[in-house]
């Protein structure tokens, strides 16, 4: 199944676009842990945006660091491949103080930090809010042209944002529960959030 990736001319356009849920949950304990979990994507200005949103108190977030094992946290993620006829993908994974980790390759043995390719990086915003629904904190991620451009080593040219493949990811491997939702579901061997024959297709129309 494929789903519409929108252009919009201003944030304020893309701030109105609709959410979607996560709602394929994996390895869970014998009592689930299944919090509320939402994205969006467009693109904005020419930049991929991505906006992840839970409904979680007091998240766990011990780590600090650019590249630390954020998934050890209460973790939003947002695997993109976003470079047509190309396998390598890119994964930006983070708590809720903003601390990611950002990696790009292949398969997972594959990959390594963007960090050790480029000196640009993902700009990474955490928010956090009350709504009817509870209390959220999330993660707006940007990735600018340049930036892709770098990581893949192909003119921005070629970056068109015409269809793209991603998933998004809510996971906590160290917390009091364990969980992990994805949108797109996680069916191959081994398990894991690194199987981009799962990623859901996006195709860019102008909005």
């Amino acid at each position: 199944m494929s789903y519409t990736l929108y252009s919009y001319s201003c944030f304020d356009d893309f701030n109105k676009a609709d959410f979607y849920k996560l709602e394929s949950y994996h390895w869970e304990a014998e009592t689930p842990y299944r919090p509320d979990t939402y994205f969006k994507i467009g693109v904005v200005n020419d930049e991929l945006v991505a906006v992840l949103k839970c409904y979680e108190e007091s998240p766990k977030a011990e780590y600090i660091n650019r590249d630390d094992p954020v998934y050890l946290d209460s973790c939003l993620e947002f695997f993109v491949a976003p470079v047509e006829n190309r396998e390598e993908y890119i994964n930006v994974e983070m708590n809720s103080k903003g601390a990611f980790l950002c990696e790009f390759g292949k398969l997972k043995p594959e990959r390594c930090f963007a960090s050790e390719i480029t000196s640009l990086s993902p700009e990474v915003e955490t928010f956090a809010s009350v709504d009817d629904n509870g209390s959220f904190w999330g993660v707006k991620v940007r990735l600018a042209k340049d930036f892709i451009s770098a990581l893949y080593k192909t003119d921005k040219k070629n970056i068109m944002f015409k269809e793209i493949r991603a998933n998004f990811y809510k996971c906590g491997d160290e917390c009091e529960t364990p969980h992990y939702l994805a949108f797109s579901p996680v069916t191959t061997l081994p398990p894991g959030f690194h199987n981009p024959e799962c990623f859901a297709e996006f195709k860019g129309v102008n909005y």
